[in-house]
């Protein structure tokens, strides 16, 4: 699964629709751009305020964290020999569970956009782990779109429990992996407001559009997730489970929710370049999501050539249906072309279902697997419009 391409496509998909001439007379591509970003003419100017599509520069920052975990429950079975020397089969439970947790990180990035349209790229600072976000949005007063493509990495804690507890076969095992685990998740959120008339839902996000009064609006939202978790062939817990280094996941999500702005104030600009524009905005919005198409795979490796690590078995298995939700909070202050915006939000997605898997010759086709992503960001943005 190559992540990263839907993301290098939105970059030059971006590149070629903003054409470098900021300034002076607009070029065709700039003017068909402007009339793509045209606001709608279903919305009431008395409510919300519109400028006129500008180029914007911003910095960001944000407090971080991402967790990862996931545990797979099975049978396998044992030889015991019995008094009367008859070979038993015995059936031993195995739990065998990973863990990636990221500890509180801090982060860096820029922010380039003209009108609704924004390409932002994020980074860590310190620490040998790496957290790197490119996002893409396109938030209009009566849509949104957003495209984020997570990359992080950090070593992963691993624990397996062999039988039962009193038993001459049990054992238990824990340790962490000598090389970091890596996960990567590529998100698309898309939400739709069915009030368009007097409800902006980006005002409080992005200083593209202003609210002049408060108002609220019920959404409908979707989310398409793909996402991976990998280690290192080599490491001990791959061993433990027949050499499944490598899990992914497709979602499908579809729901609805509410989301509302509170405008404390809203004074409209007096000049050209929206001087004396003042504007404080609160958005809160929550959104349940039922998980309708949940795949995952897992794919085993083994060191059957020369001993390079090659795959030798793929198994796509559909997940059960589940329940997510998308919660954001968003305070956005606008003094005349600068914008302050500060907004927590979180990722999260769970997949649970049957898988199989081979263990010293023996298969279990019932491994009920279940893994669960999360991941909140508090940003803060300093923007620019020009």
């Amino acid at each position: 699964m190559r992540l990263f391409h839907p993301a290098l496509a939105l970059v030059m998909t971006l590149s070629f629709f903003l054409p470098a001439n900021a300034q002076g007379e607009k070029g065709s591509k700039h003017r068909m751009l402007d009339r793509i970003l045209a606001s709608s003419r279903a919305i009431d100017p008395k409510a919300i305020y519109v400028p006129a599509p500008r180029w914007t520069f911003a910095l960001t920052g944000d407090l971080r964290q991402a967790r990862f975990s996931q545990t797979q429950d099975f049978f396998l079975p044992s030889a015991v020999l019995a008094p009367n020397g008859e070979m038993i089969i015995k059936e031993n439970p195995v739990n065998v569970s990973v863990k990636l947790h990221g500890k509180i990180g801090t982060g860096i990035g820029v922010q380039v956009g003209y009108g609704d349209l924004s390409l932002s790229l994020s980074k860590n600072l310190g620490g040998e782990r790496t957290d790197n976000v490119i996002s893409f949005d396109h938030q209009s007063a009566g849509y949104a779109l957003q495209a984020q493509y997570f990359s992080y990495s950090n070593p992963v804690d691993y624990h397996q429990v062999f039988g039962k507890e009193g038993d001459w076969s049990f054992r238990e095992e824990d340790g962490t992996t000598e090389k970091p685990g890596r996960l990567r998740s590529f998100l698309v959120d898309a939400f739709y407001a069915f009030n368009r008339r007097t409800f902006a839902y980006s005002a409080a996000y992005r200083g593209n559009l202003f609210q002049k009064r408060s108002a609220g609006s019920w959404m409908f939202g979707s989310k398409v997730i793909l996402g991976e978790f990998r280690i290192d062939p080599e490491e001990e817990i791959a061993h433990w489970v027949n050499g499944q280094a490598r899990q992914t996941t497709a979602q499908v999500s579809l729901g609805g929710g509410y989301s509302y702005n509170l405008v404390p104030f809203h004074r409209q600009p007096y000049a050209e370049r929206d001087k004396g524009l003042r504007n404080l905005t609160v958005n809160m919005t929550f959104l349940p999501m039922v998980t309708f198409f949940n795949q995952f795979t897992s794919t085993a490796y083994n060191d059957l050539e020369n001993g390079v690590y090659t795959q030798v078995d793929k198994d796509v298995r559909n997940g059960k249906l589940q329940v997510n939700y998308v919660a954001r909070l968003g305070i956005g202050y606008t003094h005349d072309l600068f914008s302050v915006n500060l907004s927590a939000s979180n990722n999260d997605y769970t997949y649970r279902g049957n898988s199989s898997i081979v263990y010293g010759g023996f298969q279990s086709d019932d491994v009920q697997t279940v893994g669960a992503f999360f991941r909140w960001t508090v940003s803060l943005r300093l923007g620019m419009r020009f």
